[in-house]
């Protein structure tokens, strides 16, 4: 929402600039046209008009629209030439004046205030430039006559003086306005300005007094007052830049020793009723007069315009007070200006940066399914070969045999080939019910659907059974396959899935020996270590490059081509062998060299409590491939940024949604999982429950607050809040929260 806290408190100005002003507001309004409400005293009838004189206004005119606010309050009118006023940006103050005068309002225009009040833009440059309008009527010079009314006469200095130091001030003022209006940066601006100022008053020293400046010492972050801009004189003056005063008021905030109306004028240090303190610096620093006048931004002091005399006592006229008053409300403006344009740059940064990431994600994405898809081709490529050489050969000898057992035919197979014949089906079929019991198994795990049945099994038991399918094929290919078993009797109990730990050393011996040539060896050796197994699948074979290593666990991933090629496969052996790896809690490694071998090491934990296992591999199996997108509703940049940052590098999947009121349309098509919300004023318990009604009923919804007391988290929990935190943001709290939702 568009506030720029900018006001102008009972100014006393003159008729002639009221009426620039009130043309002002006037135009705008006609230029807009019918969506600019424009509100003024003269709309009413005398009834409603004696109304509002009891609120002690004599007039206002009003502007409320999306892109602008602006009130041009008269309070009262002094005498014939001048009326005190109010101008106000802020649409706190703004909305706190239409409520006092609403009553007098007809309800279509109340509706209508109603709705531009909650339409309020964020940025626009419509409110910057009739701002900047502003200023420019008050930095005009005025003419003779006004300047004949303003009385400025208060010492014995010539009329033409008076008023070319007057025209020089105004000339100032316009400089600096077309200076904020150009965007210019403020160090330049502030330095300049106090240069003109300092030589048009003949001021010995001028210098910017700023509150909380950040400072480093030892590597700690320390905020402290320092004079961070100075003009002197001449260079016989002694310089104050990086001056710190900090033995006076020392138990005081600074920000409580002026308040935002403060202005010090001090004629003659030695008779004064200066803090003796003060006096006593002032002396030190060879000060004979001073003023001191607080640059407010945002409400709060943000330096202090301080003027030095220091070879005389000197008596400051009220124009010069006025006048420096003046620059120090003109630079409050272009520190609030830069600040804010700043601001503007960082959230301009900041969303370039997401843009990047975004963009990097989504070539990530896109590379990652053009991965995906080459491999799903190679995989179909592979199981369509698989599936054919088997399924030929098991067509090819049944019909032969069909063939030779019809009747009349002669049979001239000898009982031992038919017997051969009817083996290698078997075989073929073994192979075929294999491969679709891969398939099955693999697609189970990836759903989330399988879960392991933990008993107590025989190491081995199972590990002879390994061996023995072992011998079987490698007999035809001349490996010799040999077990070395390092467990006594009383550490051969184990408890896990048997069958599944069978699948995994069968898919490990069964890959070793396939890419073993005639001559090689394979070992199997099992040992304990601690409360875990240890299964480590040694070959002699062709080995693995380094570079290839990353993908052997790769679903549907071959290292050859499926269409040259010599060793059979689908590319699943090893990726299901990992998953059931994993589904018991263990870790699988793998070192290879090519032309020397590769060696495979399994680490399984042991547990004899199987609940207690089912439990974690249904929690790990569901969290993985569940709905990991969390929603963030938040207009601080700060608190944004982080939370993106940390639940991005938690491997959630984030989505920052600035506006609250918008976020409420988008929710149900983004479906997230979890959604936090920064609650500030903006941000209703009305609209915390219609984005939880939005949602999802497994949705959870946290909310942001500085603090909570039992009373409001007993109201947030009516209103569908089903957690909070707190203010500043804790990482080990919020992931801990987040974790347990989404579990």
């Amino acid at each position: 929402m568009a506030n720029y806290n900018l006001s102008l408190n009972k100014k006393i100005i003159s008729h002639q600039m009221l009426n620039k002003l009130s043309h002002l507001w006037k135009k705008t309004a006609q230029k807009q046209g019918d969506n600019f409400i424009f509100i003024s005293q003269s709309n009413f009838n005398k009834t409603k008009q004696s109304a509002i004189r009891n609120l002690y206004y004599h007039n206002f005119q009003l502007i409320i629209n999306p892109d602008l606010q602006a009130l041009l309050l008269v309070e009262k009118q002094i005498n014939d030439f001048y009326s005190q006023v109010t101008i106000s940006f802020s649409y706190q103050e703004i909305k706190k004046f239409y409520e006092k005068i609403k009553p007098v309002l007809s309800l279509q225009c109340n509706k209508k205030i109603q709705d531009n009040l909650s339409k309020i833009k964020e940025n626009n440059n419509l409110a910057e430039t009739f701002i900047v309008e502003v200023l420019e009527i008050f930095s005009n010079p005025l003419d003779l006559e006004e300047k004949y009314h303003k009385n400025v006469l208060i010492d014995d200095s010539p009329i033409e003086t008076i008023l070319q130091n007057r025209i020089q001030q105004e000339e100032i003022l316009h400089t600096l306005t077309q200076k904020i209006q150009d965007n210019i940066d403020l160090k330049p601006i502030i330095q300049s300005t106090i240069e003109q100022v300092q030589s048009l008053l003949k001021i010995d020293r001028l210098l910017v007094y700023q509150i909380n400046v950040p400072s480093k010492n030892n590597g700690e972050q320390l905020f402290i007052d320092t004079v961070t801009y100075e003009t002197k004189a001449s260079e016989e003056i002694t310089s104050l830049l990086n001056f710190s005063e900090s033995d006076c008021f020392k138990n005081i905030n600074t920000q409580d020793k002026y308040a935002e109306d403060f202005i010090l004028i001090v004629n003659d240090i030695d008779n004064c009723n200066l803090d003796s303190c003060l006096s006593d610096v002032m002396r030190e620093l060879k000060v004979k007069a001073k003023i001191a006048i607080p640059i407010v931004v945002k409400h709060k002091i943000w330096a202090l315009l301080i003027a030095h005399q220091c070879d005389k006592v000197r008596t400051w006229h009220d124009n010069e007070i006025k006048f420096l008053k003046h620059i120090s409300e003109y630079l409050a403006v272009a520190v609030y200006q830069y600040d804010y344009y700043q601001q503007l740059q960082d959230q301009k940064k900041a969303l370039e940066k997401q843009v990047e990431k975004k963009a990097k994600q989504l070539q990530d994405a896109l590379i990652l399914a053009e991965v995906a898809q080459q491999s799903k081709s190679e995989f179909l490529g592979s199981i369509s070969h698989e599936l054919r050489t088997p399924l030929t050969c098991i067509i090819g000898l049944s019909g032969t045999l069909l063939h030779w057992s019809k009747d009349g035919a002669d049979n001239v197979l000898t009982p031992e080939k038919q017997t051969r014949y009817l083996k290698i089906i078997q075989d073929n079929g073994r192979k075929l019910l294999q491969l679709i019991n891969n398939i099955l198994d693999f697609t189970e795990i990836e759903s989330g659907k399988y879960l392991l049945n933990i008993d107590g099994v025989s190491l081995n038991n199972i590990c002879k059974m390994v061996l023995l399918y072992g011998l079987e094929i490698a007999r035809n290919k001349g490996v010799m396959v040999q077990m070395d078993y390092q467990i006594d009797d009383e550490g051969d109990l184990f408890y896990a899935d048997g069958e599944r730990l069978y699948q995994i050393l069968l898919n490990l011996v069964d890959n070793a020996i396939k890419f073993t040539g005639a001559g090689g060896e394979v070992v199997l050796r099992v040992w304990r270590e601690g409360n875990q197994a240890v299964f480590q699948v040694e070959d002699t074979g062709i080995g693995i490059g380094q570079e290839q290593l990353p993908l052997l666990f790769t679903k549907f991933q071959q290292l050859e081509n499926y269409r040259t090629r010599t060793n059979p496969g689908t590319g699943l052996g090893l990726a299901l062998t990992k998953h059931l790896v994993e589904l018991h809690g263990g870790i699988i490694e793998v070192e290879s060299m090519i032309d020397k071998g590769s060696s495979f090491t399994v680490y399984l934990p042991n547990s004899d409590s199987s609940s207690l296992i089912r439990q974690q591999q249904r929690s790990n199996v569901l969290d993985s491939e569940g709905n990991k997108t969390v929603v963030v509703i938040c207009e601080d940049d700060e608190i944004g940024t982080f939370l993106c940052e940390l639940l991005t590098a938690a491997n959630y999947q984030v989505i920052w949604l600035f506006d609250a009121i918008d976020a409420v349309s988008k929710i149900e098509l983004i479906n997230p999982r979890a959604i936090i919300l920064e609650q500030n004023q903006s941000v209703s318990l009305a609209l915390a429950m219609e984005i939880k009604a939005l949602s999802a009923p497994n949705v959870y919804l946290m909310v942001i607050r500085d603090e909570i007391s039992g009373q409001d988290w007993e109201q947030l929990s009516n209103f569908g809040v089903d957690e909070y935190l707190l203010k500043p943001l804790q990482p080990r709290i919020l992931l801990k929260k987040i974790n347990r939702v989404m579990g």
